[in-house]
């Protein structure tokens, strides 16, 4: 036979495997794209904690990286989270659900023991969330890649989807019930293509965080409050607690984290001096024991002067007692003085 004939024959016959293991893996158990069941429930407003699941992420057992996230499976009728499947080298693994002890959007973190076997008995009736899943408009159009799965973390539900949007769109959180489909290279949804940019913008609270703390170390103005400031942020939404010494300064700290990209909400329970030294007065002018007293009460960044006179030492400790149980009281300096009683 002659050699170029062959050539072709064993060409011809090395694309021909090629596309009969493309179709192979096209119709493979979970190739294939799994209808989500109707749900009344609004899963993505879960007031639980919510985590995190970086897809292509590590994961780790007691900070040992057992390796990387592929992809997450969801029951389809109740979108509660039911394995995760981890990629080590060649080998896919399944690992339960229930072995999740946090996920925060960088590590997702497991506890053993849990199964440790391939990857053997894939199924077709399981939404597959995997990394990098083209997620599609309702009109068919591409919105994005799919990034990271968000779940609550006390009902192991599935809230919403990260998916990074084409070119420089950003990434936003794609709520689990506009999902119709999940399948591990294709997510179809019932959101038109226009309605993107109404999705609300995602960034892992560790970004707010320093965001928020290198735009605090920036600003001039609260250069002097700074170090009296707390600043929590739980699922996008930021939580202000402090000393400001007015309410210019606490509207500027407000708008300020309300600048940063992918802040949700911000609960501003911030105290102002004035606030502070209203409220000890009010205190110790509405307790039976020191109301006589006649002190004068101002503040600064948490501590509390009080000054005055009181009719005996007992009202003077009374006095300093009650101005530490007011909340956002740290230090009381107490200068009153015993009243000197006429001869």
């Amino acid at each position: 036979m002659d050699l170029n004939l062959l050539a072709i024959i064993i060409m011809g016959a090395w694309v021909v495997a090629i596309v009969a293991a493309g179709l192979v893996m096209s119709l493979r158990p979970g190739g294939v794209a799994v209808q989500l069941s109707p749900t009344n429930a609004t899963t993505s407003g879960s007031a639980g904690r919510r985590d995190e699941i970086l897809l292509g992420g590590d994961a780790e057992v007691f900070g040992n990286v057992r390796g990387q996230v592929r992809a997450v499976q969801l029951r389809p009728d109740t979108r509660q989270l039911q394995d995760v499947e981890l990629a080590s080298g060649l080998e896919g693994r399944a690992v339960p659900a229930s072995a999740i002890v946090s996920a925060d959007g960088k590590v997702l973190r497991l506890a053993e023991p849990w199964p440790d076997s391939p990857l053997d008995e894939p199924r077709d009736d399981v939404p597959t969330l995997r990394q990098g899943a083209t997620v599609v408009s309702a009109e068919g159009k591409r919105l994005g890649k799919l990034r990271l799965v968000c779940f609550d973390a006390s009902s192991g539900t599935v809230t919403t989807l990260v998916v990074e949007g084409r070119g420089t769109r950003g990434r936003r959180l794609l709520p689990i019930e506009r999902v119709n489909a999940a399948g591990p290279y294709r997510i179809a949804t019932d959101l038109k293509a226009s309605e993107w940019a109404m999705l609300q913008p995602y960034a892992t609270d560790w970004d707010i965080q320093q965001a928020i703390t290198q735009q605090l170390a920036t600003d001039a103005m609260l250069q002097a409050v700074r170090r009296s400031l707390r600043i929590d942020v739980e699922d996008q939404r930021v939580r202000l607690r402090g000393y400001v010494s007015d309410l210019a300064q606490a509207e500027r700290v407000a708008q300020l984290v309300r600048s940063v990209p992918g802040v949700l909400e911000v609960q501003r329970e911030l105290v102002s001096d004035d606030d502070l030294a209203r409220a000890v007065s009010e205190a110790i002018r509405s307790d039976p024991a020191t109301s006589a007293a006649q002190v004068q009460v101002t503040a600064g960044g948490g501590t509390v002067d009080i000054a005055g006179e009181a009719a005996d030492r007992s009202t003077l400790r009374r006095i300093e007692s009650i101005a530490r149980q007011v909340p956002g009281v740290a230090v009381v300096h107490n200068t009153v003085a015993v009243r000197q009683q006429a001869s």
